[in-house]
């Protein structure tokens, strides 16, 4: 199974070799499939076009028997690791940004898990490498790592050790790498929980998305561009006002009154925060634009 509710953006090709230009605008999960059913027609692939949540985790995840971590957002990464945990599933966790990455396999039962490691996800907005950049053959290094991970742990062959209790880092910038062994912690807000009884959080709050002909026909909308101001700079709908989400988090929005408000960013993560947080400043009904400026710009 392979599950993502994205569509692919040209800014993708650079580091998500099953894409092609021809595949920009598709989903991602469906242009996945058959490139991989292309290379092996033996296989049987199930393309799922949905976000993971609380409603279909426990649904999907009690049909897998590894669980492989290439999302690019700190809430998808801690239920997808919460969820493993208490249905039991290893998962092969794997992070890139920049010229860093990083690749483990959290155990159930074994070994550390992700709240070992990193008790807490960041707080306010943090760039994933969409937004933040990242070397493109280095998440082909980490997805990699985490492929031959993950085969271990299907084969299952007591010589096969994983890396389960170790952090495998390296560094682009000098091609360094090394491993940090990493330990279960005895007061660990997850593993040291009964699983059965642990409480899974959601990915998001719950936002209304419109895609962008249902934007244009809200009556007297407000646009609300929440990149940062260079960004802003490089190209914006007509009429949109830059509120970037890292002034957002410290005070009051300060807009306009306005009955609709339309929340983009580049793909469409950072409008999921600061729907939110317009919703609580009582600015007017707040709408995310589907896919953000890049997909509006494709269609």
């Amino acid at each position: 199974m392979i599950i993502d509710h994205d569509r692919v953006d040209v800014s993708n090709l650079h580091r998500q070799v099953l894409f092609a230009e021809a595949d920009i605008g598709r989903p991602k999960v469906e242009a996945a499939a058959a490139r991989l059913t292309a290379i092996n027609g033996a296989i049987a692939v199930e393309a799922l076009p949905e976000r993971l949540d609380l409603d279909n985790v426990e649904r999907l995840f009690g049909r897998a028997d590894v669980v492989i971590d290439g999302s690019d957002n700190y809430a998808t990464k801690y239920l997808a690791a919460d969820a493993a945990l208490k249905f039991g599933l290893p998962v092969v966790y794997g992070s890139a940004t920049g010229m860093e990455a990083m690749v483990t396999v959290f155990l159930p039962g074994e070994g550390p898990c992700l709240r070992c490691l990193f008790p807490e996800a960041p707080s306010g907005w943090v760039p994933n490498c969409a937004e933040a950049g990242v070397l493109g053959p280095l998440v082909g290094m980490a997805g990699a790592v985490q492929a031959a991970e993950a085969i271990k742990l299907l084969v299952g062959t007591p010589a096969l050790t994983s890396l389960s209790g170790r952090l495998w880092l390296v560094d682009a910038r000098d091609m360094g790498s090394r491993q940090l062994a990493i330990g279960k912690r005895p007061d660990c807000p997850a593993c040291s929980l009964d699983p059965a009884g642990l409480e899974l959080a959601g990915t998001a709050p719950a936002v209304h998305e419109i895609d962008h002909a249902q934007a244009q026909a809200l009556p007297g909308a407000l646009w609300v561009d929440v990149r940062e101001p260079d960004e802003y700079a490089a190209g914006h709908f007509s009429g949109a006002v830059n509120l970037p989400l890292s002034r957002l988090h410290t005070g009051e929005p300060g807009l306009p009154d306005a009955e609709h408000l339309v929340v983009y960013c580049a793909t469409g993560m950072r409008c999921r925060a600061a729907a939110p947080l317009l919703e609580r400043a009582g600015t007017g009904r707040v709408h995310v634009l589907r896919g953000g400026y890049r997909q509006a710009a494709v269609d």
